[in-house]
């Protein structure tokens, strides 16, 4: 049964729901509206990365939706934390002065909550339950002409890219091929697990089931240098997952199949390319030299009894 949140009067009316109690038509419309075009609230993208182990707290008439990832630690112990290939969960729709801070009041309390929210919210809003934490993500406008976004390259890139403009052409790959790639070239890689490779095959088939992401490869003589999965959803293109070989390392491989996959959707307004974010302080630099801006993300941790 649904669990009503009352709140005083003249505050919005929040909603506790399980997976089959959600309206997803009114639930992925709020997301579709958000002015942030994040695709991680999707009900088919939250099924895929939680195995279906999610509920939602939804603010009056699905007027604003906060996803809360139902997982459990060691089998057993419920927490609301991130699943894999998704950053940023919300808040989604159209938030009003004060719906924020009663959002946030409204999460349940968990052995372990780790909810990674978008930058947009206003931080006097943010409860003093949770300790909270800024994460860097950064994001390239893709609005103006390719000329342009390319002249805040590092010159040595720019150069490559001249060289190599004439015969770099992204090509599509199927999901089982990507996957396949990603487990030859990431076997090992700390915190990759085998079913982190079966919810991102699952969520390239629904991306391109629901025309909002492809997977592309970039080759050099026939022999593959790099490979991506880029969500893109409203103006944004996400940086997902890439996959580089060891020719690929040698040749420039990554920074020319992003240079691809941006020069495709540059010169549209408003258009966005998120390189997704991460702390490795060599990726972050990585992602830096192309001249986007750290937007940032909030990342709210809590466990019970301050422990962790």
């Amino acid at each position: 049964m649904p669990r009503r949140i009352e709140g005083l009067s003249g505050k919005p009316q929040i909603r506790r729901l399980s997976r089959p109690d959600i309206d997803l038509p009114r639930w992925n419309a709020a997301v579709r509206d958000s002015p942030a075009n994040f695709p991680y609230g999707l009900s088919h993208w939250l099924d895929v990365a939680t195995a279906g182990r999610w509920e939602g707290l939804v603010v009056d008439d699905y007027r604003l939706v906060l996803p809360l990832p139902a997982l459990r630690r060691f089998g057993f112990l419920p927490v609301i934390i991130r699943p894999p290939y998704t950053q940023q969960l919300g808040p989604f729709g159209r938030p009003r002065p004060g719906d924020i801070a009663a959002l946030l009041q409204a999460i349940p309390f968990r052995f372990q909550v780790s909810l990674p929210l978008i930058a947009s919210i206003p931080a006097e809003e943010i409860s003093s339950r949770f300790r909270c934490r800024k994460r860097t993500n950064y994001e390239l406008d893709l609005s103006g002409e390719w000329a342009q976004i390319v002249s805040g390259f590092p010159r040595k890139l720019q150069a490559f890219l001249r060289q190599t403009a004439a015969r770099d052409q992204l090509q599509p790959l199927e999901a089982d091929e990507f996957v396949d790639l990603s487990r030859r070239h990431l076997a090992g890689r700390a915190g990759l697990r085998e079913s982190d490779l079966t919810a991102l095959h699952t969520l390239i088939l629904a991306a391109r089931q629901h025309e909002f992401g492809q997977c592309y490869q970039l080759r050099e003589e026939g022999e593959l240098l790099a490979a991506g999965f880029f969500p893109c959803f409203g103006r944004r293109t996400i940086n997902l997952a890439t996959v580089t070989t060891e020719r690929g390392r040698k040749r420039r491989g990554t920074s020319r199949l992003l240079a691809q996959v941006m020069r495709q959707r540059a010169g549209t307004p408003g258009a966005i390319f998120d390189f997704e974010g991460s702390e490795l302080p060599g990726v972050r630099d990585f992602f830096a030299k192309f001249g986007g801006s750290d937007r940032g993300y909030y990342l709210l941790e809590s466990r019970p009894f301050g422990l962790g």
